[in-house]
C-alpha cells in the first residue's frame, strides 16, 4: 500500500512560502530589461522616477521586486525597503534608511556622573535645537545612487494613507521622485493590487514614464515549466524525467506563481514519502492536495463578497473570453442594474482590490482562467430570490427556500 504523505519518515516542508523572494525565479525578461535600462539612463542623467508594478495577489511582484533589488545591489547601489511614511517623516526615512540617531549614556562602572550628564544633555541640547532635516533633503543627501522598494503599495490610498496635514510633503516628495528632481539617482519601486495606480493618483502621480507602469499577468509556458523543473528537481530530488508531472502541473496552474507553489508543496511531501520516484499514485495524491489549495485561494479572494455579489460579477464574465476584458463601463454599467451607482462603484473596486478583476491594456479582466470558471461555474446561474420571494415560498410551505440558500 501507497506510503501516506504524511508518512513519519517525511522531511517537513519549512521556509517555503508564497511571499517574497522566489527561491526559482524564471521569466519576466521584458520587465527586468526594461529596470535595467532604467536603472542605467537614471545613474547617467542623475535623475530618477517611479517604477510600478501592479496586479492580482499571487502574481509574482514581491518576487519580482526582489529581483529588481539584487540588479541594482551588484551595481552599487543603496537599497531600502519602506513603508508608505517614510515618504513624509523623516524620522521614518532615517530608519529604513538605517541611519537614525539614539542617545546613550555610558560609563565604565555603569554610574553616570554628574560631568556625563552634563556633557550628554549639551549634546541632546545640540542635538534637539539643530535643524530637523525634511525627507526631500535627506534624498537628496546621500553620495550613492537609491533604491526605495515599497511593497503593498495600494495601502498608500487607504490604511497607509498620508495624514492630512502631511498629504502635501507626501505629494512633494513623490513628485520629486517621479520628475527626478533630487539631483540625485533615486528610484522608487512600487509593488501592489490593481488599484495601485490610483492610490498613486490620489497623491499628484497621473502619468508614468514609458515602460514604468507594469500590469503583471501570468508567467510564460517556458517560465512556468523552468520553475516547476526546479523545484522537482533541485528541491525534490524528482529521479528521473519530470516531464509528466511538470505537463500535469502547469495544466492546473495557468503560469500564476501562487498557484505553481500550491502544486508543488504537496509535490514535495509526495516525492520525499517516495524517496523520489514519481509514481501516478503520487501524482493523483499531488494534485488533489493542489487542486484544494487552489479552490481555498479563489475561496479566499471571493471572501468579502456575498453570495448575491458574487452572482453579480460572474453574470458579467459568463459569456465573455478571459482574453478579451471588459471596459469598465460596461462594468459599472452592468452593476447599475442591481445595485445604485455608489454600490457598483464600490464592488468594482473592491473587486480590483481583491484580485478577482485586473487591469490589463486598460480593459478589466478575471487574472486566471480557472478562477474565471470556477466563478462562473458556481455563481453565474444560481437563482438569488428578493426578501418578497422568500416570503412567498414560506407561505408556501417553504419547500424551495432550503435549496436556495444551500446554493
Amino acid at each position: 500500500m501507497r506510503k501516506s504523505r504524511h508518512s513519519a519518515h517525511s522531511r517537513p516542508l519549512i521556509g517555503i512560502s508564497d511571499r517574497g523572494p522566489a527561491k526559482y525565479f524564471h521569466g519576466r525578461k521584458k520587465i527586468l530589461r526594461d529596470f535595467h535600462e532604467l536603472v542605467e539612463d537614471t545613474v547617467k542623467t542623475k535623475t530618477g522616477t517611479i517604477f510600478l508594478i501592479q496586479g492580482a495577489p499571487g502574481a509574482g511582484k514581491s518576487a519580482l521586486l526582489a529581483e529588481c533589488e539584487k540588479m541594482v545591489g551588484g551595481q552599487g547601489w543603496e537599497t531600502a525597503e519602506i513603508d508608505p511614511p517614510a515618504l513624509w517623516d523623516p524620522d521614518e526615512l532615517l530608519h529604513y534608511l538605517g541611519r537614525g540617531s539614539s542617545l546613550s549614556f555610558t560609563g565604565g562602572s555603569g554610574q553616570v556622573g554628574v560631568n556625563a550628564l552634563v556633557k550628554a544633555d549639551a549634546k541632546f541640547d545640540i542635538e534637539v535645537n539643530q535643524p530637523r532635516r525634511t525627507t526631500r533633503k535627506i534624498l537628496q543627501d546621500g553620495k550613492k545612487p537609491l533604491l526605495l522598494i515599497l511593497d503593498e503599495a495600494q495601502t498608500l490610498g487607504t490604511t497607509n494613507a498620508p495624514p492630512s496635514d502631511q498629504s502635501g510633503t507626501a505629494t512633494n516628495v513623490l513628485n520629486a521622485i517621479h520628475n527626478g528632481k533630487l539631483n540625485r539617482p533615486v528610484i522608487l519601486i512600487a509593488a501592489g493590487l490593481g488599484s495601485t495606480e490610483g492610490a498613486f493618483e490620489s497623491l499628484g502621480i497621473s502619468r508614468f514614464r514609458r515602460k514604468c507602469l507594469i500590469d503583471l499577468g501570468a508567467l510564460s509556458k517556458e517560465a512556468e515549466r523552468a520553475v516547476i523543473h526546479d523545484w522537482l528537481k533541485k528541491e525534490g530530488r524528482a529521479k528521473g524525467d519530470p516531464t509528466k508531472w511538470m505537463d500535469t502541473i502547469s495544466q492546473e496552474t495557468h503560469g500564476w506563481p501562487q498557484h505553481i507553489l500550491s502544486y508543488v508543496i504537496p509535490a514535495l511531501e509526495q516525492l520525499d514519502v517516495d524517496k523520489g520516484i514519481m509514481t501516478l499514485d503520487g501524482l493523483n495524491a499531488m494534485l488533489e492536495v493542489g487542486r484544494e489549495s487552489r479552490l481555498a485561494y479563489y475561496e479566499h479572494r471571493a471572501s468579502e463578497f456575498s453570495r448575491r455579489q458574487r452572482h453579480s460579477l460572474a453574470k458579467l464574465i459568463a459569456n465573455i473570453p478571459l482574453e478579451e476584458g471588459l471596459d469598465k463601463e460596461d462594468i459599472l454599467l452592468s452593476l447599475t442594474q442591481e445595485y445604485d451607482e455608489a454600490t457598483a462603484e464600490k464592488l468594482f473596486d473592491r473587486a480590483l482590490h481583491k484580485g478577482i478583476l485586473y487591469k490589463r491594456s486598460g480593459v478589466y479582466a478575471v487574472p486566471i482562467p480557472s478562477m474565471q470558471n470556477w466563478l462562473v461555474t458556481n455563481y453565474a446561474h444560481i437563482q438569488i430570490k428578493s426578501p418578497s420571494q422568500v416570503q412567498e415560498t414560506r407561505r408556501h410551505g417553504g419547500k424551495s427556500l432550503g435549496r436556495d440558500l444551500e446554493r
